[in-house]
């Protein structure tokens, strides 16, 4: 004989309805500069990882450093790459762990694990210092150092546990401490530190937020001569001040498009060489790798017919790498309108290497917010991007092809979406984070001639009539007298100021604290209401949460309506359902033989 217990849950009100589903990890106002690292399962791999860079290079000026950085994190750490271009390296020989590692080239890596951009250091706050060494060395403990901010600096006696790796390479013998020989290359450091380090059992929420810096420290002659000013990411970077560092996202640019319906499309190329709706350059060594070692950082070649990308991990190799900047004009793209999509098209024509050389070359797109000039800019000059929005791979040529070469496309909606909200053309870099060498890819310039229109560089952009969306959600749908509520309110810029009213429902308290990612939110207690207003970008998703109280001591649905009003498309609607003190009734045991 076997019993089965039927248990059902009778409530107070038939309206049932399903919370409105939650979308995904919400953008926060994007900083100055940030980078999104990607997420590795199993072994990180360096040509995959984001890249960002900081510094300046030119031979006969040895104070000017460069620095490629690459970020990437596993289950078990976080991993980052510093790769320096220096062409007088001193290091400390036989350093003791209580020896000053920053009267020499060292590299320090500052976290804000709490994001809370603070004015000085607090428990959340880390920092990490590398020390450069002349042969290649991993786990080098007299070569690094840690401390732990405590509300006011650092505490240097905290001694967390984390790995390091060093090496520099060199012109010629003598090498590193001498600057007989003339010049040196430059040197390689790894961060990798471990979640438990930072008081973590595993990574970071894709979409979590950190504070990051990262500063370079550099002597070009034996201590105390040959003293560099540190250079730094990102440019408002303070050592003490995590409030001034730029920003690690966790994961991949999360932007998502608003919903619109779709109006039309504008193919943006210049129509002649020189039509300067598209304008475009590269920078760095092109397709012989400079002239000289400094890779010809300080020639412009924005009337190149090419356009060049590629980077490697050898400072050695530091002539070959190569950057290019491009800006279309938006002026085609109807006013008013939503971005819905945006596709940037580049012809590749050729690459570094003979073929089986050369790898695939993961191929970085940037957002760049600060003016340059197509006729001027160069490898020092260029301004530093906004942050990493999206990535293609780039195949190197088996062989021969016809023009215009072959086509490759990259995401640039949040670009072009960001750009268009502020009335800009949309400017943007692209930077590979190639390990190996024979990594330059060659790309078509709109300099190319009429022979070869296809092949000009060209942006796709959909666009629409906005659908301001909005969510809401509550949690938990069943409540209790006396149980707290929290109320997750999210929705979509369309770029034009929006407000929200959300009216309470009878049988819970006035909320507390608000918290709003974009605008200002506050409690109308008049009018038992939250009140939001702002004026996020195109695309950009808004957060807002706050939580009540059930104050209801009977049987009763908790209902409340949202009410997003945008001035061009009008008032979207969104609303949840709390079951108060809900009516359990227990249906007789059914026995069965």
């Amino acid at each position: 004989m076997r019993k089965l217990l039927l248990v059902f849950l009778i409530f107070a009100s038939s309206n049932w309805a399903r919370p409105v589903a939650v979308r995904g990890s919400v953008l926060q106002e994007t900083a100055l500069r940030r980078v999104n690292a990607p997420y590795f399962d199993g072994q990180l791999e360096w040509s995959e990882t984001a890249i960002f860079w900081f510094g300046k290079n030119e031979q006969g000026i040895p104070s000017r450093n460069y620095a490629d950085v690459r970020v990437g994190y596993t289950a078990d750490s976080l991993q980052v790459r510093v790769t320096v271009v220096d062409y007088y390296l001193w290091y400390l020989e036989n350093a003791t762990v209580s020896d000053d590692l920053t009267a020499f080239d060292a590299v320090y890596l500052y976290l804000d694990t709490g994001h809370d951009r603070s004015a000085s250091p607090q428990a959340d706050d880390y920092r990490f210092l590398l020390g450069s060494r002349h042969w290649p060395n991993e786990d080098a403990a007299q070569y690094r150092r840690q401390a732990r901010g405590d509300g006011g600096g650092w505490d240097a006696s905290w001694s967390g546990s984390w790995l390091d790796y060093g090496a520099m390479q060199w012109w010629c013998n003598p090498g590193p401490n001498s600057n007989e020989c003339g010049i040196d290359y430059g040197w390689t450091g790894i961060f990798t530190v471990p979640w438990e380090t930072l008081g973590r059992s595993g990574p970071p929420p894709e979409g979590s937020l950190w504070g990051l810096g990262v500063q370079l420290l550099d002597r070009d002659d034996a201590p105390p001569a040959g003293y560099v000013e540190p250079d730094h990411w990102p440019e408002t970077f303070e050592p003490d001040s995590p409030a001034t560092w730029g920003e690690l996202h966790f994961g991949a640019a999360r932007f998502r498009p608003p919903e619109a319906v779709p109006e039309g499309t504008t193919v943006i190329r210049a129509a002649s060489p020189t039509d300067n709706t598209v304008e475009d350059a590269w920078m760095g060594g092109g397709g012989v790798c400079g002239s000289g070692h400094e890779g010809g950082t300080e020639i412009n070649h924005g009337a190149d017919t090419g356009l060049y990308v590629g980077s490697e991990i050898a400072p050695t190799h530091f002539p070959c790498f190569n950057k290019s900047y491009l800006r279309f004009a938006l002026d085609a793209v109807p006013a008013g309108k939503t971005i819905i999509s945006a596709t940037m098209t580049l012809h590749l024509w050729g690459n570094a290497g003979a073929p089986g050389e050369a790898n695939p070359s993961w191929v970085h797109l940037f957002t760049v917010g600060d003016p340059w000039d197509e006729m001027t800019i160069h490898w020092n000059n260029a301004p530093l991007p906004r942050e990493n929005v999206a990535a293609s791979w780039v195949y190197p040529l088996m062989a021969s092809v016809d023009w215009p070469g072959v086509a490759y496309h990259w995401d640039t909606t949040q670009a072009v979406a960001e750009a268009y909200a502020r009335g800009e053309a949309v400017s943007v870099a692209i930077y590979g984070s190639d390990t190996d060498q024979h990594s330059s890819k060659y790309l078509t310039s709109s300099e190319t001639g009429d022979w070869n229109v296809a092949g000009r560089p060209a942006l796709a952009v959909v666009w629409g009539r906005s659908t301001s969306t909005l969510q809401k959600s509550v949690a938990p749908v069943l409540a209790r007298t006396g149980q707290e509520l929290t109320y997750t309110l999210r929705l979509v810029g369309s770029g034009r100021a929006l407000t929200l009213v959300d009216p309470l429902p009878e049988g819970v308290g006035a909320p507390g604290p608000i918290q709003a990612t974009v605008g200002t939110a506050s409690y109308n207690s008049a009018s038992r209401r939250v009140e939001w207003n702002g004026t996020p970008d195109a695309g950009q998703e808004v957060t807002i949460a706050f939580s009540v109280t059930v104050t209801a001591t009977g049987p009763l649905a908790l209902k409340n309506t949202a009410t997003l009003t945008d001035p061009v498309v009008g008032s979207t609607t969104a609303s949840a359902l709390v079951i108060a003190n809900a009516l359990r009734v227990h249906l007789p045991v059914i026995l069965r033989h």
